[in-house]
């Protein structure tokens, strides 16, 4: 495979080929961002003042496309601190002071704003206050059950909706590789097809634009027995939500559904696109793997590449401490898992959350809520710290099974 090398601000990217050696190879390509970059962007003004002491208040605004979960972390002089505070759970180091939202502010559609503020013992204005965010980058789940159903003019297709961590916004059609439709229902009516064997293909979308895999459906075809040929010709870049993959789309006999994406065998995805947004990966060494996969659940060979990145000299390339004390409380249709805060030499930016290996969420606060199924018993997860150049921390994890009460 050729190899290739970045130099960039926070340090070197150095694509490995299969010997264990981790040689310095020539050619550039692409460049990581150095820091995040701003997704939404935070006002502060002081809303009354008295002699020592103060009123303030800080706006959030989402300025990308997608729904954002904020964060706001700023400093307070010497002398001034948080005396009481509302619309935002604060957490105070030092000096320093990070705020995510409450339950019902903590998410901003796109274009959306929300308000949260403190009153001040001191009369020291907030300093360096910056935004974050938690980008929306996990694609919806596939539709379900794709079905035909006939009448005597029509065909409509139907299929159970997906699900997805913020919210499915629409659905595309496809018959064979042309787009018939986009609906945001879950069915579309077509007039009846002519006697012919036809493929059809049906993905869900969110509101950031990630794709699901497709359902695939062929009306009286043959069973699939032939896996897809692998994807080819993985590319690497930076985006403002974090690290980009792209891919060379695979072949496959009838359709192909979608890709399995794994970094350090870490699963993210699938979705059906030919590329796809990780969260941020800070520094070391990096396996990537993607597979295709067909409407029957054949699987490709991988594509696979190896990666080190390297910090420069002036980076951040420590990781923040293991979160602590995970645990977990039960109701009857849902389950709340937290943990301890982490901590970092220069901030946690926020948790990234596992079943297994599946990645699920990346959260800013020290919470992660899921439904719980009736009569489910047996529950796990495992949860990381990121600070905002990436590096991780080791895993927390839990898994228990508890005894179901008398007559559940």
């Amino acid at each position: 495979m050729a190899a290739t090398l970045a130099s960039i601000d926070m340090g070197r990217i150095r694509v490995l080929g299969r010997a264990a050696a981790l040689a310095v190879l020539a050619a550039a390509v692409v460049g990581f961002a150095a820091t995040p970059a701003r997704a939404a962007t935070v006002a502060f003004e002081r809303q009354s003042t008295w002699n020592g002491g103060y009123v303030g208040a800080f706006t959030v605004t989402n300025d990308t496309a997608a729904p954002l979960t904020w964060r706001v972390e700023f400093d307070l002089p010497a002398g001034t601190a948080v005396a009481t505070s509302w619309s935002g759970r604060f957490t105070r180091t030092g000096e320093h002071y990070a705020v995510v939202g409450e339950s019902w502010n903590a998410t901003l559609a796109a274009g959306a704003a929300t308000t949260f503020g403190f009153v001040a013992q001191g009369d020291g204005d907030p300093q360096n206050y910056r935004p974050g965010g938690t980008p929306d980058l996990r694609p919806p789940t596939a539709p379900g059950n794709l079905r035909t159903v006939l009448a005597p003019t029509t065909m409509t297709l139907r299929w159970d909706a997906s699900a997805d961590n913020v919210a499915v916004t629409a659905y595309e059609v496809y018959l064979g590789a042309s787009l018939a439709a986009t609906v945001t229902g879950t069915e579309y009516t077509m007039p009846t097809p002519p006697p012919a064997i036809f493929t059809y293909r049906v993905r869900a979308l969110d509101a950031a634009g990630n794709a699901s895999p497709f359902a695939v459906i062929t009306p009286g075809g043959p069973p699939d027995t032939v896996a897809p040929g692998a994807p080819t010709q993985l590319r690497f870049g930076s985006g403002a939500q974090g690290t980009t993959l792209g891919w060379t789309a695979a072949t496959d006999n009838v359709a192909v559904a979608g890709y399995h994406v794994y970094v350090n065998g870490e699963h993210y995805g699938p979705t059906s696109s030919t590329g796809l947004t990780v969260p941020r990966l800070g520094f070391g060494t990096f396996a990537f793997r993607v597979v295709a996969f067909d409407g029957a659940g054949l699987q490709s060979p991988a594509l696979a590449v190896a990666v080190a990145i390297d910090p420069g000299p002036a980076s951040d390339a420590r990781q923040p401490t293991v979160p602590a004390n995970l645990r977990f409380a039960l109701s009857a249709t849902a389950v709340t898992w937290s943990w301890d805060a982490s901590t970092d030499n220069v901030g946690v930016a926020g948790y990234q959350v596992f079943k297994d290996a599946d990645w699920i969420a990346d959260v800013p606060g020290t919470t992660w809520t899921e439904p719980r199924a009736p009569g489910r018993t047996t529950f796990s997860l495992r949860v990381r710290a990121f600070d905002a150049t990436g590096n991780k921390s080791a895993f927390a994890s839990l898994a228990v099974v508890v005894d179901p009460l008398p007559g559940s």
